[in-house]
This record gives structure tokens, sequence and C-alpha cells, in this order.
């Protein structure tokens, strides 16, 4: 079968799949659109090359521990992008995805000891990693252009932080992409402290000319994060880790290490692997991005003249409220069958954040689906 044998769906089973059994239009969740022709292609091509230089018993007769050379190699390539430079590829782990990653990080490299810092508001789970591993986490506010660095540096000096969880690129769930200068300042401060630096760049191949990592301007302290997940296809989950050095990657991500299923599935990885080696992971970016910068299109016009932090490459919108409860939106908007995130799920225990919600404009399986969705935001909001 190729692409070209695919049944085309009818548009009520499109419908089916884009909106939950429950009838809910699911937009808490941070999921790239879909490009099925682009995508189909590609990876038909990828998995034939693949099934015709190994069979799938060979391929899946172990695990491929931190990644095969191949995979090690093809990653470094693939994060050099983004670096601006190839590291070497004995410093790249490939993983099962960011969220295994990370449980891997934390007691890792944070421990029990000193705490974590983080952003005010940040991607939740990692609060939640944190404490599953008995992790102290220390907030550090954040500013229009992310996170602030005298607060950061303050923090260092009274807390003493051994690392610092970050996304400097499309910040969950603000949208808030740090300038140079600000990422040369966090840097600075990093060194000055000798604070490690867990940067998850997960979005950052969305945006239309992303600014280098932080990880670049520290390597020596950088712990460099960048998931496949939501830039290629939510099930393609994989991670590619670049450690410090390769005394650090083989010290935390040692094969022995069974505490978590932290490692990539054969046929994923492979599959990851086999699409960078021929260029196929940029058209499959490539629609996605045109895709994306579409749906903002909608969203924008669907809900003019109301405040909204947005970019064409960020899988959400981030939308403040004044004089009304993001919660009572919320559940009035789950009530109509639309479900979005509220503010303070990105927040820690003590702390109440600014009322916004959350809207995420990739899960939908159709435009219009989502065009729905943003009309009945319209109707709920004051």
């Amino acid at each position: 079968m190729d692409a070209r044998t695919l049944p085309c769906p009818s548009s009520q089973e499109a419908r089916d799949r884009a909106i939950s059994p429950d009838g809910v239009i699911r937009l808490t969740l941070n999921h790239p659109p879909p490009v099925p022709e682009i995508f189909n292609a590609m990876v038909f091509k990828a998995l034939n090359r693949i099934l015709a230089e190994s069979l799938p018993a060979e391929l899946m007769a172990t695990h491929r521990w931190m990644g095969t050379d191949h995979d090690r190699q093809q990653g470094a390539r693939f994060v050099g992008r983004r670096l601006g430079a190839i590291p070497d590829r004995n410093r790249v782990i490939l993983t099962h995805s960011t969220q295994a990653a990370l449980q891997v990080l934390l007691p890792g490299i944070v421990g029990n000891g000193r705490p974590l810092a983080i952003e005010r508001l940040s991607y939740s789970p990692v609060r939640s990693f944190a404490a599953r591993y008995g992790i102290s986490v220390v907030d550090v506010a954040i500013d229009g252009d992310g996170l602030n660095p005298e607060a950061f540096s303050e923090i260092c000096q009274q807390k003493r932080p051994i690392a610092l969880y970050l996304l400097s690129t499309y910040q969950n769930p603000t949208t808030v992409t740090m300038s140079l200068g600000r990422r040369q300042q966090i840097a600075e401060i990093a060194r000055r402290y000798q604070v490690r630096l867990i940067e998850d760049d997960i979005y950052s191949l969305l945006a239309e000319s992303p600014l280098p990592p932080i990880s670049s301007l520290v390597p020596e302290l950088s712990w460099y994060l960048l998931g496949t997940a939501k830039s290629f296809s939510t099930g393609l989950k994989l991670a590619f880790v670049v450690a410090p050095n390769v005394a650090e990657a083989a010290r935390v991500f040692w094969p022995g290490l069974r505490a978590t299923y932290w490692m990539a599935s054969p046929m994923s990885a492979g599959l990851m692997t086999e699409l960078i080696s021929n260029g196929a992971d940029l058209a499959i970016l490539a629609a996605v991005k045109d895709e994306l910068a579409a749906r903002h299109r909608l969203v924008v016009s669907g809900l003019k003249d109301k405040p909204l932090a947005s970019d064409p490459g960020c899988l959400h919108v981030w939308m403040p409220l004044k004089y009304v409860s993001s919660s009572e939106i919320a559940a009035a908007l789950l009530e109509d069958g639309v479900q979005v995130a509220v503010s303070a799920s990105y927040a820690g225990d003590g702390w109440t954040p600014p009322e916004a919600i959350r809207i995420g404009i990739g899960n939908p399986e159709t435009r219009s689906v989502l065009e729905q969705a943003i009309s009945r935001i319209c109707r709920a909001l004051p």
C-alpha cells in the first residue's frame, strides 16, 4: 500500500475523529495539526526503505539503548540545526519522549537535595514529576520577555537551585519567545551560579526564524531536549537529548536504568532516523507550519477585538481575561462542548495567576471543527 491507495474519509468520519466520543472539542491538547497528504507519503516511503533493509523480527528484537550509532548520528544532525553546530553523537541520547527524558533527568541531575527552578507559569507535568521524585521546586517570575533575569539571579543567591527547567521558544502557556538578549542574560547567570539548564525546545521547530537555544550559549551546563511530538505527529513520541559531555550522557542514561521506560521503541526510532536521513522531516515540518499558520489566521479573525497572545508558529494561543473568572468561562465552554485550559493549571500552589485561558489550535482534525470551537468561545466571552 502507498499513499495513493489510502481511502478518503467522509466528512462525517473526519468530524468523528475531530471531536471526542463525548462530543467535546478538546482544545486543552497541544497537538500539531494533521497534514495527512504529506505525512502519509513521507512515512510510507521511509517505512518501505526501513523494511527493505531489516526484517521486522530483526528490527524489533531488542531495545535501542540510547539509540544506535546511526540514530545518534542523525539525531546530532537534527539538533545541530538548532544548536548551530553538530554535537558529538556520543553526547546525543534518543529517548521515548520528552516526558520520559525528564523522568530520567530530574532524579539524575537534580536529586532530592537542592531545588529545581521553574518558570512561575510552566508546563505542569514537570511539577508532578518533581513531586514524584521528592524534588523541591522554586518558582521564578516571568515577564513579557520570558524568565525574568533579576528574579532568576535572586533565586540563585537565596535558594541555590541545582538546575533550571524552561521553555525559551513559545513558552507554555504564555506563548512568549525570549529575545536573544534575554537568552544571553539567562546563560550568563546560569554560568555565574553554576546552575544546570534543562532546556525544552520542543516548540522551536515550528518557528519561522527560531533564535539560538540558550543551550548553545552555555553548552557545558546544558541538557538540551528536542522532541518530535509537537511538530511532526503526537504519536511519534521521541526526544533527542544532548548532554553537556559524553561522560554525563553515559552516567545519566545508562542501559541498566530501568526505573522508567525511557528507551525509544525500535520502529519509531528507525522511522525518525530515516526521515532525518532523507530530509523528509523538513517536508513534514513545512506542511505543519503552513497548516498551523492558516489556523492562526482563522483564530485571530474569529476572536478579533479580543486580547490574544498569538504567533503563527505556536500550537496554542493565550487569552488574558478581565472581569471574569477563567474557571467560570472554562466551565461554560465545557457545557457547550469545548474544553480549554485555565491559567491556574500551570501555576504552583500558593500563587494565583492572572485570569487567562489557553486554546490549543492543532488538535481538531479539520479547520471547520476549530472554527466551530472558536465561534463558541467568542459567544462565551463577555
